[in-house]
Order: structure tokens, then C-alpha cells, then sequence
């Protein structure tokens, strides 16, 4: 079935960045589909590489990559070569709440979340498209957030205002890649039960569907856009999110 939706990935080069919350389940989600994944996060996930490959009998390979630093996503990016299709999930949740805007440590703050969830992957993003224009073909999925459409109910200005900056970035990417056989697509998840949100009381109530999204809900929409299925999606934001954006 999966061939005839077009969505199998058989023996192409998936890199997935960000493998905590919702990266691992898209990894596996690739695998299953016959990718060959690299996969890389801060700390190299040596332990979800063998369980994938295990399990699935996929071909991996790990990488550490702090995405907010310049020449960390250089160096992965220069390690890594030709890949057919990009996830980005990495991203972190500042505690702001408490911080006064202006201050040394809201300063800190914003520039750790700017880093992290924006600048880091714009740069991955560019350096990764040019590569794809160059042979033809390729995909790009990056992270939004139902915060970056509605303002952030749970999170602060930081985090809102950096995932609405990600929309605008799937757009700004898709624009001068479509053209070139590269499809850059975006997904915009609701509360999503992973560590991110550990901390954090969510009213399910204000849910349509009454419930948090488990995180293999959002990867299956994760995959599906780096896939081949997707070849006539550039510059959407998926919403995924229960409902959420019209209640």
C-alpha cells in the first residue's frame, strides 16, 4: 500500500535533527518506509539508533549537533553530504514567564529560544536546500507550532513569535526551491504530549478532540511530507492539532 500511495522512501538518505519528543517517532516511522536515517541531537542518540535498526533493520547513523551554535550545523552539515529528505524537530520551550523583558536573563533566554528554534534551523535549512536545487530533487519539513498561528496560549512571546517566524521561513524556502524539484513544507502541532511539555497544566477542554496529540501523530505527517507522496506540496504549514486553530 505504501507504494502505491508513493509514500515508501526505499534506500533514500533521511536526516532527522531534534530525535527527542517528536523526532523518534518520525525516525522510526522512516524506517519503516526503507529510509536509511541519520540522526542527530545534542548528545548523539547512540541508544534510539540501535533500537531502530534493531527493530526495523534500518541503516543508521548518529550525529551530536548543537543547532544552535554556527559551526556545530556546519560541521554536520559538511559530515552528512547529499541527503534526499531534511526533518528539523529540534526545539526548546524557554521559561520566561517569570523573566522582566529587558533584563540579563530575559536577554539570555531570548537568545538561547532564537538560536535554537529559529536561527539554527534557517542556516540547516539553506545550506540543505542548495545542496537539493543542485541535484533536483529533495524534501524539507520544519516544526511550526499552533503558538506561531494563534499567539501562544501556553507559551511565551519567545517561543510564539519564533515558530510563527518558522511559517514564514517554510514559505520564504518553498518560493525559491519549488521550481528546482525541492519541496519545503511545514506542520504546525498542537499541545503534544512529549517532555516539552512536562511542566506545563493544559486544559484539554479547549481541545475539540479533548485530548493532548500523542507524538506518533505528529510524525506521521512529519514522514509523509518528506516523502515522495508529497511532490506537489511547497510552502504548506499542516496543522495538526486536534481541532485546535478553530475552536
Amino acid at each position: 500500500m505504501s507504494d502505491l500511495m508513493g509514500i515508501a522512501m526505499h534506500a533514500q538518505r533521511v536526516a532527522i535533527v531534534g530525535v527527542g519528543g517528536i523526532g523518534e517517532p518520525c525516525a522510526e516511522i522512516c524506517a519503516q518506509l526503507g529510509a536509511k536515517l541519520i540522526l542527530a541531537d545534542r548528545v548523539a542518540p547512540q541508544a534510539i539508533a540501535e533500537r531502530i535498526a534493531a527493530q526495523h533493520g534500518a541503516q543508521t547513523e548518529i550525529h551530536a549537533l548543537d543547532i544552535g551554535s554556527v559551526e556545530s550545523v556546519n560541521r554536520f552539515c559538511a559530515d552528512i553530504g547529499d541527503i534526499d529528505a531534511l526533518i528539523v524537530t529540534a526545539a526548546i520551550l524557554p521559561e520566561e514567564r517569570e523573566l522582566e523583558p529587558g533584563s540579563d536573563e530575559w536577554e539570555a533566554s531570548f537568545q538561547r529560544a532564537f538560536d535554537i528554534n529559529l536561527r539554527g534551523p534557517m542556516q540547516l535549512a539553506q545550506i540543505m536546500m542548495q545542496k537539493m536545487i543542485a541535484k533536483k530533487a529533495g524534501r524539507i519539513v520544519l516544526l511550526g507550532s499552533l503558538a506561531g498561528r494563534s499567539g501562544g496560549l501556553l507559551s511565551g512571546a519567545q517561543y510564539a513569535s519564533g515558530k510563527g517566524a518558522i511559517h514564514t521561513l517554510v514559505r520564504w524556502l518553498a518560493l525559491r526551491a519549488a521550481s528546482h524539484g525541492v519541496c519545503v513544507n511545514g506542520l504546525a502541532p498542537g499541545a503534544t504530549a512529549t517532555p516539552m511539555l512536562t511542566n506545563e497544566v493544559v486544559d484539554t477542554r479547549k481541545i475539540p478532540a479533548g485530548r493532548l496529540a500523542q507524538p506518533i501523530e505528529i510524525a506521521r505527517v512529519a514522514a509523509f511530507l518528506a516523502s515522495p507522496a508529497a511532490s506537489y506540496m511547497h510552502g504548506a504549514v499542516v496543522d495538526v492539532n486536534g481541532g485546535a486553530c478553530f475552536s
